[in-house]
């Protein structure tokens, strides 16, 4: 059966249209690229945004000691209710005097050793965590827990 129509060899077709195609492609591409790049240059580096901690600070001395005072009084109140122990008695002290002094004087007193407390001349309360040591790390104690509190509300007290 004669045929009519003669095909043709696909590589007679023209290539320019895809040629011109392909290299649209990449001209779009290389103009968003370096369009991203250019507008991250202007806004310069991006910076992943930090909570802004607000450590409040009492104001005055008597602020201060008003309100560790009443730390201290909460701390008694659970200890005479016998929701905490006398070694926890002692650990939530020290950390309350910790605090009292930082907040009074901005010295990180809560990250210190007890070398580091005597080192730095903060002999108000470094002779007062001194006594703490042993009923806060012992398993046992003969430190009576309200010798404690009176020491405490004396240091917080008598702080000048």
């Amino acid at each position: 059966m004669p045929v009519s129509v003669e095909l043709q060899d696909p590589y007679s077709y023209s290539v320019w249209p895809i040629v011109i195609v392909i290299i649209v492609i990449v001209a779009s591409l290389i103009a968003l690229v370096t369009i991203s790049i250019l507008l991250r240059m202007r806004k310069g580096p991006a910076k992943p945004k930090q909570p802004v901690a607000e450590i409040f600070r009492p104001k005055t001395l008597a602020d201060a000691q008003k309100l560790y005072l009443a730390k201290i009084a909460a701390v008694e109140q659970q200890y005479r209710s016998q929701q905490i122990d006398v070694r926890t008695v002692h650990q939530e002290l020290s950390a309350i005097v910790r605090m009292f002094v930082y907040d009074i004087t901005g010295v990180k007193a809560q990250n210190f050793s007890l070398n580091e407390l005597k080192a730095s001349n903060i002999n108000q309360i470094s002779g007062l965590i001194e006594e703490f040591y042993a009923p806060e790390f012992a398993e046992r104690t003969e430190k009576q827990a309200d010798d404690s509190i009176r020491d405490a509300r004396e240091v917080i007290y008598k702080w000048n």
